[in-house]
């Protein structure tokens, strides 16, 4: 295993530095396996031949629960589909013979899982990144893969869109709350569901997993909310919301965009995250959702504790 660390102080708009520099590394080298990205939460991008098929963490829904909770797909067909599947690595095939998706529809989600576990990651800061060649290929890939350098590029973008984000008070620790407006405010189908989980005790993060949607058109949708006066967000304690933004305590100065950091290679290798579908409750702070029905939007658009 190789391991490569992002140097003390190098975090801000570019805190994914690690993520995006081990992708690039990884692009051209042709790599197949899985990267661990330690950070908080951290989690995993599985490569095939210098290509991303897959990532997950416990910050974003994976294609289990943006199938399962979005109601696309019930537990009774997807258990059925695992049990037959999954232990000969066929669940995507189960899943076309049976009718539950199309060849396409799998490529959509595990397209769209990809995207949004990149940017959360890259969101919530990655601190180490370890590759192992050994580790198993993923049981819903995205065949053949997305190009490391596109995926870098839509990464940026996001998170450049979600700094824009941040002067609104919305970050992913935050909790909104809805809100009456002064006048008439039209409200989409999908607006209105993701209002209807708007609390004041749910963060971005959890109304994706209780409605089945990415991260990022969660994150999206809610800052249009919140521009139209339909949810507000109060101002974060002292050393809370935005934390997940800065996750290296004691760090120097943000980094700027150019500084990427090198990747250095660390001799401690990092343990592996937490499976997709099973968030880390007590590492990260992020509880399990129901599931919901909603609609899935399309790769690189922005999509698409009750």
């Amino acid at each position: 295993m190789a391991s490569e660390a992002q140097p003390p102080g190098e975090r801000g708009r570019d805190h994914a530095g690690v993520l995006t520099s081990a992708l690039t590394r990884r692009g051209r080298q042709r790599f197949t396996g899985t990267l661990r990205m330690d950070g908080s939460p951290g989690g995993s991008v599985s490569m095939r031949d210098g290509l991303v098929v897959a990532a997950s963490t416990p910050a974003a829904p994976g294609p289990e629960p943006l199938l399962l909770r979005s109601g696309r797909i019930s537990e009774a067909d997807w258990s059925a589909a695992f049990t037959a599947g999954a232990p000969d690595g066929r669940l995507e095939r189960e899943l076309v013979v049976r009718g539950l998706l199309g060849d396409a529809g799998v490529q959509v989600i595990t397209r769209a899982a990809v995207a949004d576990a990149l940017f959360a990651m890259a969101l919530c800061g990655v601190r180490t990144c370890t590759a192992d060649p050994d580790d198993p290929a993923p049981l819903l890939a995205s065949d053949p893969g997305l190009d490391t350098e596109r995926a870098i590029r839509e990464i940026r973008r996001r998170l450049d869109l979600a700094h824009s984000w941040t002067a609104l008070g919305l970050s992913i620790r935050s909790r909104p709350q809805s809100r009456r407006p002064t006048g008439s405010v039209p409200v989409n189908a999908q607006r209105q569901e993701l209002l209807a989980k708007v609390n004041g005790r749910r963060t971005p993060r959890d109304i994706a997993f209780a409605l089945g949607r990415g991260l990022f058109p969660v994150m999206s949708d809610m800052a249009t909310l919140i521009v139209d006066g339909l949810a507000t967000v109060e101002p974060p304690l002292a050393g809370g919301s935005e934390a997940v933004l800065d996750p290296a305590p004691g760090g120097g100065p943000a980094a700027r965009p150019q500084d990427l950091p090198s990747e250095s290679i660390r001799s401690q290798a990092v343990p592996p995250p937490p499976h997709q579908n099973a968030p880390s409750q007590e590492s990260a702070g992020l509880p399990r959702r129901r599931y919901r029905k909603t609609d899935f939007g399309r790769w690189f658009q922005e999509e698409p504790p009750t």
